[in-house]
């Protein structure tokens, strides 16, 4: 008869060293956050702004004025909301108001997956071969994973936007949600 005592020992200890391997690997997402674009250099076809944090959609619009891009999109945007509001929410500098009127508005987007989606949808529409990704440093992986998926033959390239209060609890929060979506997602790539 097989003792329950060392099964159950044994199972803890797989416990215990399985947490402590998440738990390193979360410590090793937060200190390896790209703070910068690998790429400042390359003109993409299109800008897209993914949103759902401060100063992303900042970034995208100042991207796009500097040429680093020939169209600029915006995915995830509240239905009801033009350019110019959502740029005041933004506290997108008045400069960069001139440009609002080239920005593409995708309203149909609620979370990631959505976001590739309407992404894929719009550049198969007007032949978009190449984007430039505009998110949060700690949602950048996860979404490069979901537009590669979702938009095999488009060059994607990142452009992660630093997040600013790192240390606050709501920050190491919304990182430790992502550090599981990420962890998910990379799972999902490896069994299917």
């Amino acid at each position: 008869m097989i003792s329950l005592i060392p099964f159950a020992r044994r199972l803890c200890l797989a416990l215990f060293a399985f947490l402590i391997a998440w738990l390193i690997g979360f410590i090793i997402f937060i200190a390896t956050l790209p703070k910068h674009p690998n790429d400042t250099q390359h003109i993409a076809d299109a800008i897209v702004v993914l949103t759902g944090g401060k100063g992303r959609v900042e970034v995208g619009i100042a991207l796009f004025d500097t040429g680093l891009g020939k169209r600029l999109f915006i995915s995830g945007v509240f239905k009801g909301v033009n350019a110019k509001t959502l740029a005041s929410k933004q506290d997108v500098p008045n400069a960069l108001y001139t440009r609002l009127s080239d920005m593409e508005l995708g309203y149909e987007a609620n979370n990631t997956v959505q976001n590739a989606i309407e992404t894929a949808k719009w550049a198969k529409e007007n032949n978009i071969k190449s984007i430039r990704l505009v998110t949060g440093n700690y949602h950048i992986r996860r979404s490069i994973i979901e537009f590669k998926r979702m938009l095999p033959d488009v060059t994607v390239i990142g452009h992660p936007v630093p997040f600013k209060h790192i240390m606050s609890r709501k920050a190491i929060w919304l990182m430790w949600n992502e550090y599981l979506k990420l962890n998910y997602v990379w799972a999902q790539g490896v069994f299917s």
